[in-house]
């Protein structure tokens, strides 16, 4: 009782507890503990024990997969609902069955949760393999199949009845004598098939977390007959990939964030997959299949606002996702600004006024064949102590610092454009595309919101930093632009534009615009050197 009650204070949880122990008064034959008050769930109201399940699966993932200590027999005697609702909202008591998890088969069971509520069994015979169910020689090809008729039906939850019925519907069974004949024939044939050609075994501690499992259910489904601890458990899941460091959940991340989806994507992080994990990590699970199975690459319709997404994604739950997405937010971001390069400086070289052509003369070159001076690099030749500068087109330059976008860079900066449509509005979105670079006032009007709801998140603190003064800079351009003659009215469109990403920002809190700072100023200093080195190569 004393070391469940310091893991669940240790992990945070307010909302359960366990009676105190009296030590003055306990014995090796007689526990004294506190008397509690209230109610077991079995004489709770459906609606009682609807909001008290939710507890209580919350304290039990953390005793499974974070403290590793747990409660193994939490039937309806054992959880109580205090009439004192001031300390916790649940009580747990009976502590005569509970089991610890090693860290590794936690890790295992994280990485078990998320490949079976995305139904990636290839990927949970490694899970089984490592928690010992399976040897590691097992036969793959007999165990998928096997393994797809015996999980799909139990992740869709419903317990026994619907698992029944979804074995019959699977079998063939459809109450004929024939088919049921027959389909019990095909059942049979699989389960010898498991027996004899699929050496499994079960680890001694699972008896007792079936137990515990079997019970939990079997409560919640009072309440729900659609119950299914699986997708219930995977936004716990996703909040503990997205805050923990460890080696072993920052591969499952990888592996959430990284694997599957469009082919043509794998191996970078898709703005909705992101997204999606951000919504689970807060409860909110876009589902496929019949809403039986997680889809790791859909934002649920009703998912987080802009705002609060920001918010989580800036707090300290999130700082391993921060960690991870540092390279990717550098490369979204230097892809985004080859793009816009790449549109935008060829017209502006074509809209550059040209010398007339002369007769019996050769044409004037291309603007972008014209000779560029480049800065000289550190030790290059000089000439009477000067740096001589090289020389190089304009194509070159800007091929060297933007060069072209593969047919995959081209699919991601188009997610990337998607997602800032839906969050910034279309004007952003046309901005970062480079879709603007034809029209200087309206590209103008895109920017200057940006640029000054970004000054308004760095706040006071991180007014001289790099990129604050940059961002000024460019406000200060952007503005005469916008007064220019044929730029009127450019404010009120300017401050319509402010608003999606204002929004975002206002809820930020002080804690949170720090971290920004923080991230900006490392976004910089990458895309400065990212620059510099093709710089490199054509100096």
């Amino acid at each position: 009782m004393q070391t469940m009650a310091r893991g669940l204070a240790e992990a945070g949880v307010t909302d359960v507890a366990v009676p105190r122990v009296y030590e003055a008064l306990t014995t090796r034959r007689v526990l004294v503990s506190e008397w509690i008050d209230g109610r077991k769930l079995s004489e709770c109201s459906t609606e009682e024990v609807r909001e008290l399940v939710a507890i209580g699966q919350e304290c039990f993932l953390v005793q499974l997969l974070q403290t590793g200590f747990f409660h193994s027999d939490p039937h309806p005697g054992n959880l109580m609902r205090p009439h004192d609702q001031s300390r916790a909202r649940l009580v747990l008591i009976d502590f005569g069955l509970v089991a610890r998890v090693q860290r590794k088969d936690q890790d295992l069971f994280v990485s078990s949760i998320i490949h079976l509520a995305n139904k990636d069994y290839a990927a949970l015979i490694d899970d089984f393999v490592g928690l010992g169910i399976l040897p590691p020689d097992c036969n793959r090809a007999k165990v998928l199949p096997l393994m797809d008729k015996a999980l799909s039906p139990y992740v869709k939850g419903g317990g026994a009845k619907k698992y029944e019925q979804e074995l019959k519907t699977l079998y063939g069974m459809d109450g004929s004598v024939e088919s049921t004949v027959g389909g019990f024939q095909a059942m049979t044939s699989d389960m010898l098939t498991v027996l004899n050609d699929i050496p499994f075994s079960i680890p001694p501690y699972f008896a007792l977390l079936a137990r515990a499992v079997v019970t939990l259910e079997g409560l919640a489904l009072q309440a729900d007959p659609d119950y299914g601890l699986v997708l219930e458990a995977y936004p716990f899941v996703a909040r503990k990939l997205l805050s923990s460091d460890r080696p072993e959940l920052q591969k499952a991340l990888q592996e959430v964030l990284y694997g599957g989806g469009d082919p043509a994507l794998k191996g970078v992080v898709t703005p909705t997959r992101l997204a999606a994990l951000v919504n689970s990590a807060a409860g909110v699970v876009a589902r496929q299949e019949g809403a039986a199975f997680v889809d790791l690459d859909a934002v649920p319709d009703e998912g987080l606002t802009p705002a609060a997404a920001a918010a989580f994604v800036l707090s300290p739950d999130a700082a391993s996702i921060r960690a991870l997405l540092a390279d990717e937010a550098a490369g979204a971001s230097d892809l985004l600004l080859r793009q816009a390069l790449r549109k935008a400086v060829p017209l502006v070289a074509a809209a550059l006024p040209q010398p007339p052509r002369l007769p019996f003369l050769p044409p004037p070159p291309e603007p972008l064949e014209l000779p560029v001076p480049l800065p000289p690099r550190a030790g290059a030749a000089t000439g009477g102590g000067v740096p001589l500068p090289s020389l190089t087109s304009a194509r070159a330059l800007l091929d060297a610092l933007a060069p072209p976008l593969s047919r995959d860079e081209e699919l991601y900066a188009l997610s990337l454009v998607d997602l800032l449509k839906s969050t910034l509005g279309e004007e952003a979105a046309a901005l970062a595309a480079g879709d603007l670079s034809q029209d200087p006032v309206a590209a103008a009007r895109a920017a200057r919101p940006i640029l000054a709801a970004a000054l308004e998140a760095q706040g006071p603190a991180a007014a001289d930093s790099a990129v604050a003064r940059l961002a000024r800079a460019a406000l200060q351009l952007l503005e005469t632009v916008d007064a220019l003659p044929f730029g009127g009215g450019g404010r009120a469109g300017a401050d319509r534009g402010a608003d999606p990403l204002r929004e975002v920002l206002a809820g930020v809190s002080d804690t949170e615009r720090a971290v920004l700072q923080e991230e900006l100023d490392r976004l910089a200093g990458r895309l400065r050197e990212r620059l510099e080195e093709r710089l490199a190569a054509v100096q």
